[in-house]
């Protein structure tokens, strides 16, 4: 099954793009249907790629290594549950910022898709 990158833009929850002590994070919600995530990464910003080991994932209480996520060890995220993306590595300057999204679904296979926000 496809899920259409427009459709999959609509799962970032505008305005939480932003700085942390580590780097930056932004949360999303999954709007589509419950499903696991067994992989993300890379994600994309201002010409730079982190990967897995850089990224994190917090769905309600239960934080998921992005490079420690796998079939075996999927992530649940639950349908209308809001979930945060941590990346440490540079914070973001200040404007607006394009970023892209790769992740893999245990039931969907991998897919991409771009967002925009402001950092203030």
């Amino acid at each position: 099954m496809t899920i259409p990158s427009f459709l999959l833009a609509k799962l970032y929850s505008k305005g939480t793009l932003k700085n942390t002590d580590e780097g930056f994070e932004f949360s999303l919600k999954n709007i589509i249907d419950s499903t696991s995530l067994s992989g993300i990464g890379p994600i994309g910003v201002d010409g730079k790629s982190y990967g897995a080991e850089s990224i994190s994932l917090v769905v309600k209480d239960r934080s998921w290594a992005g490079a420690e996520l796998s079939a075996l060890n999927a992530a649940p995220v639950p349908v209308n549950v809001p979930f945060r993306i941590l990346v440490r590595g540079e914070k973001l300057a200040p404007g607006a910022r394009k970023v892209s999204v790769a992740a893999t679904s245990t039931d969907i296979g991998a897919f991409k898709f771009d967002l925009s926000d402001t950092i203030g």
